[in-house]
């Protein structure tokens, strides 16, 4: 062939002829590609390729996500910076405790504690309502509820001064306690390895640490290009060929491989130790039980002490109550259902809070002396065989809570006689007299909290 000669199958060709050439060229490689796709779709996975849905692969299911979706019909919990954590409802108000100031009219009583508390304040505030009328007394009570299921010490202390720097103030300061820190602070904390006085359900709280919460997210984009990926195969017009499946099938096999592997490094993320989910390491705890309750009620006790001196800078008469339970020993004849269905002192809380309980008064005998009102409430139903107890924590009926209502303002008598007759004592504390007189209420001081003042559902404004 001469030199710069073109060939002759190509030379003398028009161009659609050229054109047809081309295209028969390119159809013939695609064959030729999709043979040996369709081969090695059978080397690979034992079967020939089906097209559409049979290409597909089966992902491993993953764990649950550590995310706990929330009903959006109800409250649910949100973490607090001095509560713990606080009820939300969907409308995004939160559900804290709203400061109240002292007005001529009413006596503002704040109610702290756990769950017992809780339950307890409207079986109070009837009891109170009872009791002013009953003493002809011109003011009326007002029950602040700051109490928070599994509250315990320091939790009541940040509480009150947080209220009181938002500008609240007391008559009285009420502290039902006791149970919580024998169980919670000395049984289930460190049990779980979290820091003994943080937040009761800290763990439920800080579900994700800021790394796991980013790797949850890519865990979740993973999943969503799988989900697109599995489309594709489905919906495709390209579907019934083998080189396009054997190429998805790839993609959603490297795909599966990221999530696997993330969700191996989230696991070993959420079982190892991080601060904020468990504490500061440099806590010391001893490793005894005994030592361990004995702690704990020192802490208590310190948290009472603490408690008392926020109440004299608020000018409020301070009351500590230790709080009734079933596991304080000789402390109520139990009723035969009571023992059978409520009396557990093998379980986590019976077992902490039997052995927790006879230690509290070598702690405790030297509150009055240091000025406190305080009183131990665990006799008050050594005269009551009846049921009285709910559950085998600590929580009370109807009739038990009327008579821990009663037995407390019962106590609180002179303090409410003091306090029922006389107008306010005053600002309470400079920084409240430095503010008076107040602010109209900004548009984000919208009313959080209400109490009420008598059954009829009329409330404090």
């Amino acid at each position: 062939m001469i030199k710069g000669q073109q060939p002759a199958a190509q030379s003398g060709l028009p161009f659609h002829r050229k054109i047809l050439y081309y295209v028969l060229m390119l159809l013939l490689t695609l064959l030729v590609l999709e043979g040996m796709a369709r081969l090695a779709y059978y080397a690979a996975y034992g079967q020939g390729y089906g097209g559409g849905s049979d290409a597909l692969m089966n992902l491993t299911p993953l764990p649950e996500s550590p995310i706990i979706p929330q009903d959006a019909t109800k409250y649910y919990e949100l973490r607090h910076p001095f509560y713990g954590f606080v009820k939300a409802s969907p409308e995004h108000a939160l559900n804290a405790p709203r400061p109240q100031p002292r007005r001529e009219d009413t006596v503002v009583i704040a109610l702290l504690g756990g769950s017992v508390a809780e339950f307890v304040k409207p079986y109070f505030q009837d009891a109170l309502n009872r009791w002013f009328a009953a003493n002809q007394l011109p003011r009326q009570p007002v029950v602040l509820g700051l109490a928070v299921e599994g509250a315990r010490q320091p939790q009541q202390t940040l509480i009150v001064a947080d209220n009181l720097l938002r500008g609240g103030e007391f008559d009285l300061i009420v502290n039902l306690d006791g149970f919580n820190e024998l169980t919670i602070s000395a049984g289930l904390h460190p049990r779980a390895g979290v820091f003994p006085y943080f937040p009761f359900r800290w763990t439920k709280q800080v579900r994700l640490t800021g790394a796991e919460l980013l790797l949850t997210g890519h865990i979740g984009a993973l999943r969503r290009e799988q989900a697109r990926l599995t489309a594709v195969q489905e919906t495709s017009p390209l579907r019934g060929s083998a080189l396009f499946g054997l190429a998805n099938r790839w993609r959603q096999e490297r795909n599966a491989a990221a999530i696997i592997q993330r969700n191996h490094e989230l696991a070993a993320m959420a079982s190892s130790y991080t601060l904020e989910k468990h504490g500061p390491r440099s806590w010391l705890l001893p490793a005894g039980e005994t030592e361990r309750l004995q702690a704990a009620a020192r802490f208590w006790y310190r948290g009472s002490l603490a408690l008392a001196r926020l109440a004299a800078v608020a000018e409020a008469d301070y009351y500590h109550f230790l709080q009734p339970n079933q596991y304080a020993p000789d402390s109520k004849p139990l009723s035969p259902e009571e023992r059978e269905q409520i009396y557990k002192p093998d379980r986590l809380h019976g077992y902490f809070a039997t052995r927790g309980y006879p230690l509290l008064p070598d702690f405790s005998r030297d509150l009055p002396g240091q000025g406190i009102h305080y009183f131990d409430l665990t006799g008050i139903f050594a005269d009551h065989p009846e049921t009285l107890y709910i559950d085998d924590c600590c929580h009370l009926n109807a009739r038990g809570n009327e008579l821990l209502a009663a037995a407390m303002v019962e106590r609180m008598a002179p303090a409410l006689l003091r306090r029922g007759g006389a107008s306010p004592a005053g600002p309470v504390s400079a920084l409240n007299a430095a503010r008076r007189p107040a602010p109209p209420p900004s548009p984000r001081d919208t009313p959080e909290f209400q109490v009420s003042l008598s059954d009829d559902g009329k409330q404090l404004q």
